[in-house]
């Protein structure tokens, strides 16, 4: 069978390199054109497209898909079917062009976590299972018949990317398997129930800064969700530090420095090994163990707490 993959992001990569090595032929990666990224803002190519030339797969760039030109583009590519993966909204003009379908892998357990940010999102609300899962593409955002799905668990301190890489290649898998369901003509279609729908929007910078007033399990969690971005981060003065790890600690971890106090964002110790301890809004202490002060490189919470000279009482806001 002939498959179009539609991909722009990272999580894509596996299932790219999983239909390529099966008996189904890409003819294309369909993806946007190099664009300035990083701090250096050089010029680079979608992960989906070095990864596309690396195995010989032929590349395909599309300035805007609501364009004729880009309409005229996926039909000349006459495949029978297209992959999508971490990839913009796809017009509905088009969605008829592909005679099998357009199957979307997403992570989440549709209708659980629609939107741009799910594996965010799930760590964030706390979830102790997320998944994958695929879907037929049709006029809304993620709402379209449910394909396959597969549950995977999340592991207490993992953080967003961690359990995104996971979760890539999981779905990798569940599309190999569902393209040979649908060459068959025997894929599922499982309408989604919308009782069950929660959002995942997205997400950008502002979303990152600590609420030292919300619960110490929630700020945890927000931390992990949002490593590696947005980032969460916090002030000391008036520099911003990020906190790319914490957990919640109880108070016989506090071994020096103790302070006596319950306002939200104050350092009341140390752990063991130095690592500051934050209170949070319920009165729960949350230890600091990574972190990165602006225009430096990560470092343990003690080796930062030391460069900081604390020494339990400063406040963090």
């Amino acid at each position: 069978m002939r498959i179009a993959f539609l991909g722009n992001g990272a999580f894509g990569v596996p299932t790219l390199k999983a239909l390529d090595d099966s008996i189904h032929k890409v003819v294309s990666v369909v993806t946007r054109p190099d664009r300035p990224e990083g701090r250096g803002r050089r010029v680079a190519p979608s992960p989906t497209k070095t990864t596309a030339l690396e195995l010989g797969i032929p590349v395909a760039e599309y300035e805007d898909l609501k364009s004729p030109q880009t309409g005229r583009l996926l039909k000349s590519l006459n495949a029978d079917m297209w992959v999508v993966v971490a990839f913009p909204i796809i017009p509905e003009a088009l969605l008829d062009i592909p005679a099998l379908g357009i199957v979307n892998l997403h992570a989440s357990l549709l209708p659980r976590y629609r939107g741009a940010a799910p594996v965010q999102w799930a760590i964030i609300r706390g979830e102790t299972v997320t998944g994958v899962t695929t879907f037929f593409i049709d006029a809304g955002v993620d709402t379209g018949a449910v394909c396959l799905q597969r549950e995977v668990g999340i592991g207490p301190e993992e953080t967003a990317g961690e359990l995104a890489d996971r979760l890539a290649e999981v779905g990798a898998e569940l599309i190999v398997e569902t393209v040979v369901l649908v060459e068959s003509r025997e894929a599922p279609r499982i309408v989604q129930d919308q009782a069950m729908v929660t959002p995942a929007p997205k997400l950008n910078k502002a979303d990152g800064e600590i609420d030292w007033c919300s619960g110490a399990i929630d700020v945890v969690n927000r931390v992990r969700g949002l490593n590696p971005w947005p980032g969460s981060y916090t002030f000391f003065k008036d520099e911003r530090i990020l906190v790319l790890r914490a957990r919640c600690v109880s108070e016989e971890e506090i071994v020096r420095g103790r302070v006596e106090t319950t306002a939200p964002g104050t350092i009341v110790g140390f752990l063991e090994d130095g690592s500051p301890v934050v209170v949070a809004g319920d009165g729960v202490g949350i230890a600091l163990l990574d972190l990165q002060r602006a225009g430096r490189q990560p470092a343990n919470g003690a080796d930062v707490a030391r460069g900081q000279r604390w020494q339990g009482g400063e406040h963090l806001h």
